[in-house]
């Protein structure tokens, strides 16, 4: 704009004053044709600057968004396999917890039946003293001396 009015100043001042309007008009029309032009230029070379820094940012945004599709991809992977693993442990710790639960009730079975026959023999008497027992009968017994057979004849009996 600034060479536009340096312009048309020495445009009015080299014509004659006859055909002074003439040409003043003529040279702001050239002046302003050359004034467009180079705004028009200036603006497309902005509008293709702006249209190549868009494209390129779209071009960055929908390449994040193909490496965002593609980690949702491996994520849903993962998610089901994890899923199956969980479900999977899950069962086999049921299943252990039960089988553990059996062995504790038959262990407990077999503690109760084993402290019973504790008890039992607590309830009976000690067999160390049971065996001084006997073995004191057995000394009694023995205290006694045995009986000598005597000669006997069936005719002796049969005479009673």
């Amino acid at each position: 704009q600034a060479r536009a009015i340096r312009l048309l100043p020495q445009a009015l001042i080299s014509f004659p004053t006859s055909s002074a309007a003439a040409m003043a008009g003529r040279a702001f029309e050239q002046v302003a044709d050359q004034l467009c032009r180079e705004m028009v230029q200036q603006l497309a070379s902005e509008h293709s600057k702006e249209v190549d820094k868009m494209y390129q940012e779209v071009s960055q945004l929908r390449n994040e968004m193909q490496n965002v599709k593609d980690m949702l991809e491996g994520y849903l992977v993962r998610e089901e396999v994890l899923t199956q693993m969980i479900e999977e442990l899950s069962g086999s710790h049921n299943a252990t917890v039960n089988k553990f639960m059996a062995l504790h009730q038959d262990f407990h079975g077999q503690a109760q039946s084993t402290m019973k026959g504790v008890q039992n023999r607590q309830l009976c008497s000690n067999p160390i003293q049971d065996a001084k027992r006997e073995l004191d009968r057995l000394c009694e017994i023995l205290k006694t001396p045995i009986i000598q057979p005597q000669e006997m004849h069936l005719q002796s009996y049969s005479r009673r």
